[in-house]
């Protein structure tokens, strides 16, 4: 009988201390999290549910950027590791400047991967002042930025129709070759790197590589020519020239909106027969990458024989094509996602995140804060994989490493 009431004491103490330690435990944890902010309460929730939940994945880098940006894995690998999840997710969006002074602030508020300029962010300013403003988010940026302009030529150009300009103002690819051949849109390409260097921009979104034929064609005035092969020699050049020269590009606008009528609708559908858009549209794309294109950009025309529910931009079907048969092992891109009502392509979820599931690696967006909470949301409820978030981030600090963006 002794032994008995000795044995349930024991058991009792032992209880009581376990009832304690949980308590201490559950008033500390809550406790930390009723003083933290709300990001820092989130990651605390997140931390805490990775130390008992079962881990079923962990984040591999080690074959995220395989092929043309290989060579910074190592240090891409060991930057991202140093980076928190909010930090991640500000890289996967490049966020186009309204407005120059917020900009440089919310470059570092929502860690943007970089800056895409408007026509209208250099008005009255001279070449100086352009190089003296970029300098500037190179100077305060946390992460060392992309600074991206659109200078296609012609009605399309971000920089050089400006007055300050004038000794440039390139003249659309289309006009230059139809006026003197090949050699004098490529000439235009090579002067054109030259002042976007000098400006401090270190990404051209172009070249246009569509192959529209006839003026009712969509980008019929911004493309070259309709020619698959001699389009194709443009795309080589330009990214080998240009990249050469410290300016990336991005070819533009994968899988091609090719014969296209033209359209005031926000999203196109292409109607023509896969065959065609494999073997004559990819021509230039698979040339331009090649010969080492940094970025392609995705289109938002909806192809409905090889991918109807979605636009280009979305869809996990075209992304795996652009990878998988053409070899692009550089940054995929969307155009601006944000410039439209895709939602009815978007399988029910914020558009920046489909466009990352489906395989992008950058979103453009103006309303960078909206997207931003969306894609964290998504990482932090799971539905973007933290192995997703870090193999992306890990393929665009490799390509800043590449184009000596970052040191």
């Amino acid at each position: 009988m002794k032994k008995f009431v000795i044995i349930t004491i024991v058991l009792m103490l032992v209880g009581a201390g376990a009832l304690g330690y949980s308590t201490y435990h559950y008033l500390d944890v809550t406790g930390a999290l009723d003083k933290a902010t709300p990001d820092e309460a989130t990651a605390a929730t997140v931390d805490e549910a990775a130390t008992t939940a079962p881990a079923t994945e962990t984040a591999d880098n080690s074959g995220a950027v395989e092929g043309i940006f290989a060579e910074n894995t190592d240090k891409a690998v060991s930057a991202v590791s140093a980076m928190s999840k909010e930090q991640k997710v500000g890289q996967l969006i490049l966020g186009i400047c309204s407005d120059t002074e917020a900009a440089a602030t919310d470059l570092n508020r929502y860690s943007l991967a970089g800056l895409y300029f408007q026509n209208s962010n250099f008005d009255y300013m001279t070449p100086d002042e352009v190089k003296a403003l970029l300098s500037s988010y190179t100077a305060t940026a946390k992460t060392a930025p992309i600074l991206a302009v659109e200078e296609e030529g012609g009605y399309h150009a971000t920089v050089s129709d400006h007055d300050a300009f004038y000794e440039y103002s390139f003249d659309s690819p289309r006009n230059l070759y139809e006026t003197g051949g090949l050699s004098a849109a490529e000439a235009a390409e090579d002067e054109k790197a030259d002042m976007l260097s000098m400006l401090g921009v270190n990404l051209n979104l172009a070249p246009v590589v569509d192959l529209p034929n006839d003026i009712s064609q969509i980008m019929y005035s911004r493309s070259l020519c309709g020619d698959a092969n001699v389009t194709a020699q443009f795309a080589a050049y330009v990214a080998r020239v240009s990249q050469s020269k410290g300016v990336s590009v991005a070819l533009k606008h994968y899988p091609g909106y090719g014969t296209i009528p033209d359209s005031y609708d926000p999203v196109v559908t292409d109607t023509r027969d896969a065959e065609t858009i494999k073997t004559v549209d990819s021509v230039p794309f698979k040339a331009g990458i090649d010969a080492g294109a940094h970025f392609v950009m995705m289109s938002n025309v909806v192809v409905e024989s090889i991918d109807p529910v979605h636009t280009a931009a979305l869809s996990p079907e075209l992304h795996r094509m652009l990878r998988e048969d053409l070899g692009f092992s550089g940054i995929i891109i969307t155009n601006q996602l944000d410039a439209a009502d895709y939602s009815a392509y978007s399988d029910g979820r914020a558009a920046a995140v489909s466009a990352i599931l489906a395989g992008n690696d950058m979103i453009i967006v103006s309303d960078y804060a909206t997207a931003y909470t969306d894609l964290l949301s998504a990482v932090n409820d799971g539905t973007i994989p933290t192995s997703t978030l870090d193999s992306i981030c890990t393929r665009i600090l490799a390509y800043k490493y590449t184009a000596g963006i970052m040191k």
